[in-house]
């Protein structure tokens, strides 16, 4: 049994409606293993604004609240099917994403609403690859970014 929330996981995505996963077809579609070490979840701190008196001395600030960015590549395969179509990148609706680590004891995440895009490559070494940019959008309701536990049977 793991402590942390690491190893393969699975991604698993769905439309997103009105800020949340949809209930009318709540089939999450698993997404095909991404390459090595590309599944990655980046924070951005939100901007500071500060309030400074004459000298530079800080009287008073505040912070916007922190965006999140998920990537991650994905080869492209004989006979597997690419999660979205896209049109020169661009992959229309908005979609929910959640990730269960390798041990589901262990605490993923959820995100309710985002847009995602393509850059399709190619390399000698790795073939073709499609590479997503997943940009989270605030929910119907609560966080950005929620803790996700998958059922325990």
């Amino acid at each position: 049994m793991a402590i942390l929330s690491w190893g393969k996981g699975t991604l698993e995505t769905c439309e997103s409606v009105g800020g949340a996963p949809a209930t009318t077809n709540p089939a999450w579609k698993t997404i095909d293993t991404p390459k090595e070490n590309t599944l990655k979840l980046t924070p951005t701190a939100g901007q500071e604004v500060t309030a400074t008196e004459e000298g530079g001395e800080i009287v008073d600030s505040r912070n916007g609240k922190t965006t999140f960015v998920l990537e991650f590549d994905l080869f492209v395969k004989k006979g597997v099917d690419r999660p979205w179509d896209d049109e020169d990148g661009l992959i229309t609706g908005e979609h929910a994403f959640r990730y269960t680590p390798e041990d589901t004891s262990t605490e993923g995440f959820l995100i309710e609403r985002s847009t995602v895009r393509c850059e399709e490559s190619y390399t000698t070494a790795d073939g073709k690859l499609l590479h997503y940019t997943v940009r989270v959008l605030k929910p119907k309701t609560g966080k950005s970014l929620k803790k996700y536990q998958a059922a325990k049977n």
